[in-house]
Order: structure tokens, then sequence, then C-alpha cells
């Protein structure tokens, strides 16, 4: 039984990752690791909140961790640099290897896992599947007995995305993003629009990118809007329409974005198809590759974009925090986390200062300043190091600023599911295939037929 739970979770973690896009690291070559023995002491069976540990920091002197991570270029560089830091600090050997983008390491993961091969620590997307989705919420007993992590210090949404089913937190946050609507100022000066007051609205956004469409003339390839990730951002919109996307019932994940509320969304998306100011069935890289190359006025995209894209463009690249529907504001969360795996009881402490020390207030706030992802705690924003980023790009100012409202949807094994079926509905209405009602139906009665098949 628990070989086949573990086998069920992975494939669920891996098309969680495949789905990802806004939040996947760039592929790079994979080194395979060799296997190695697999420990003798274990860690307390699935289903357990027991956290052992040895009980005192001197004990992890001289102990060695296993560290796989998702993060490359320069967010993977500077994760290498502050783990040797506390490798220095803490007389701990860390071997660190890059596990491949988010659907990768959810395949190693899942094969180490099988064979009681996994890394002591693990920094990927949705991580949560691979401790809460085993009953393994030893984090949320470490974190009552620690005093080096704070969680009253930690951005509300943050400490959700943690969590597993409404069960437990099972991770820490470390590279969280959201979507950011970047745009070409230069488009926009030629449009005559002016961006000192951006659109707040969807409502007010479309007649932006009416007047961005009127303005291009002749020019076919230009268009006003896309996004990298149509799922992601549809479930803000979703959101920020006062409809919850699911329910959970006591463990029951009922999907529910199919309601009048999604169903008024679904039309304003087709509208903007309908419109020209959006490409049918082109968004994700493309829709990047057409913003770069100055065919694309506005583009939704990850945070994390702010630290790779900053001076890089051909044309001057600005941000806005994202419209809302009416007044209500709201982000989906999305990155990376870091999981506890090690089964060797000895080492629980070595790990857990390991992951304490690398998401703690100064090294978070580090990483975030330097790879767009956000700060995960409250008091980053009164560091004069973030107030002096706010103060030299507006970009970190707008992402920032958007930290007040963010929120994480329930982590649940068929949600890898849930956002290919946004994806193939919205496809299907952008290419009229159906309507709004029929489309989002679909999607709603197959998600619901996988939950219930498991």
């Amino acid at each position: 039984m628990k070989l086949k739970k573990t086998l069920k979770v992975f494939l669920a973690a891996l098309l969680v990752m495949a789905l990802t896009g806004g939040c996947v690291s760039q592929y790079v070559n994979i080194t395979t690791e060799e296997e190695t023995a697999a420990p003798t002491t274990k860690a307390p069976e699935p289903g357990s909140t027991e956290a052992p540990a040895p009980s005192t920091e001197a004990d992890i002197r001289g102990q060695k961790l296993e560290i796989w991570y998702s993060l490359s270029g320069a967010s993977g560089v500077l994760f290498e640099e502050l783990s040797k830091k506390f490798s220095e600090e803490y007389g701990v050997e860390v071997e660190l290897s890059y596990s491949g983008s988010y659907a990768d390491t959810a395949s190693k993961v899942s094969a180490a896992m099988l064979k009681g091969l996994q890394p002591d620590v693990v920094v990927t997307g949705s991580g949560q599947l691979y401790s809460g989705g085993e009953g393994d919420f030893r984090i949320g007993e470490l974190l009552k007995t620690t005093n080096d992590f704070d969680t009253n210090d930690i951005f509300e949404g943050m400490l959700d995305y943690c969590d597993y089913m409404g069960q437990g937190i099972c991770a820490l946050p470390y590279g969280i993003s959201t979507q950011v609507m970047y745009y070409n100022k230069d488009i926009l000066k030629a449009a005559g629009v002016d961006m000192t007051n951006p659109p707040k609205t969807w409502a007010e956004f479309y007649e932006v990118c009416g007047k961005v469409m009127e303005s291009a003339g002749d020019n076919t390839k230009l268009k006003a809007f896309d996004t990298y990730d149509e799922a992601w951002l549809f479930k803000s919109m979703l959101m920020q329409n006062g409809c919850e996307i699911i329910k959970n019932n006591d463990g029951k994940i009922t999907p529910i974005f199919n309601n009048e509320k999604a169903i008024e969304v679904a039309d304003y998306w087709k509208s903007l198809v309908d419109a020209g100011y959006m490409a049918s069935g082109k968004h994700g890289t493309a829709a990047e590759n057409a913003f770069l190359g100055g065919t694309l006025a506005f583009v939704a995209s990850s945070s994390n974009r702010i630290a790779r894209w900053t001076g890089t463009t051909t044309f001057e690249l600005g941000a806005i925090i994202m419209p809302s529907f009416g007044s209500a504001p709201s982000m989906a969360l999305g990155g990376n986390v870091l999981v506890l795996l090690t089964q060797d009881e000895s080492k629980v402490t070595a790990a857990w200062k390991y992951m304490t020390y690398m998401a703690n207030v100064e090294n978070s706030t580090t990483f975030a300043l330097n790879t767009g992802y956000l700060p995960t705690h409250k008091s980053a924003l009164e560091r004069q190091e973030v107030k002096d980023a706010i103060a030299t790009n507006e970009m970190y100012s707008v992402a920032f600023s958007q930290l007040e409202y963010t929120w994480a949807y329930t982590s649940f094994q068929e949600m890898g599911t849930m956002d290919s079926q946004i994806k193939n509905a919205l496809q299907k209405l952008e290419k009229n295939r159906g309507t709004a009602q029929e489309v989002l139906d679909t999607a709603v009665k197959k998600l619901q037929e996988e939950i219930d098949d498991n």
C-alpha cells in the first residue's frame, strides 16, 4: 500500500511540475548521482508527527547532508554560495546536486523515495506532495520547538503554501513568487497611454489594450497582452472574482471553478481573444518571446523575471500591480519550498538547521533580492537593502506590494490535473470549441472523476 501511495503521489507531483511553467527553472544537463546505501536509522513512518533529532547543535558538526535543488542560473549560483556559507559556519558537509527542472526533480525524487534513497533535503516546487503527501509533518512539529524561525514573521499566504490538505505545515517557504504584469514602456508611450495611473481593474486594462491595438495600425505582429502561465493567472482571476476554485471538506476535494463567478472570468478571457488583444493558444514561452522581441505590450509572468530581465531588454521595461475584478486584489502564490526528506534520524537536527539557516530573514532576503523571488519574512521589508532595491527598481516595489494579498490554494494530489484541465478548457474556449460554461463544466467533471478514483 505504501509503495502504491508513493507512486501515486509522485506521478501527481510530476504533472504539477510539468504544468507550472511560471516557476520552472531553465533546463541544464543533469549529472546522475551514484546511489548510496540506504541509511539503517530510519525517520518516523509516514503518518507520524514525531520529529526525533539529536539534542544539541554540537552534534551536527562533522555530519554530511545530501541536498537536491531545482534552481539554475543566478538562483542556483546564489543557492550554492549560501549553502557553502552554512557549511563553513556549522561544520556540516553539504553535498549539493542540481536535480534539474521541477519536473525532472519530481521524477528523480519519486524514483529515490521508492527505493528509500531520497536526499536529506530537497528544494523544489510542490515539495508538499513529497512530505505531507506521505503523511510526514515533522516540519510542523519542529517549528513548535525552534527559536530559529519565527512563523509569526512569515507572510500568511506563504505558510498556507507550505501546508498539505489543511493537515499541517510540511515545508518551509523559499523561492516564492507571484505573477507580475510587465509592460513595454515604449509601446505604451507610442499608444499615448499614461502609465503613471495604470489600470487597476480588468475592465480598465481592456480599455488600455484597445488603445495599444489602435496605435498598432498596420503592424499585424503586435498584440496587447498574453501570459506565460494561463492556469496560474486564471486561478488568481477566479479568486479576485469570488470563486474559491476548490472546496476542501475534511479532506474531500470538490472543484467549483464552473460557477457563475468563474463563467464571468472565462467570458472576460474570451473577450480578449475575440477583440484581437490576446493571441489564441500562444501562451507560455511563445508569449515571453513575443514580449522580449517587442511585439507584445503586456505579459503576465513570474516575479523572478525581475532579476532575469532587468537591464537586458532592448526597450524600457516596466511593471504594474496585477489588475483585479472590482476592489478585491488577489494573487496566487507559486515557487519552491524546502522539504525535509531524510530517513536518517541522526541527521534531522543538521538538516533542520540547514533549512532554517537558508530560510532565515537575512539569507532569504538576500536570495529574493538577487533572484526576483519574494521576501518571505514581513520584517524583510524594513531592512535597508530591501528599501534600497525598491528605491532603485520600481518592479521590486510592484512585486513586494502584492505580498499583502497573496494566497495559496490547497495542495492536493490532483492539483496538476486541475491545472491541466484549466489550460485545456481555456484552449477550447479560445478556439471556439465550446462556451465558457461547457468547457469549465467538462474540466470540473474530469478533475472530479480523478479525485473520486483516488
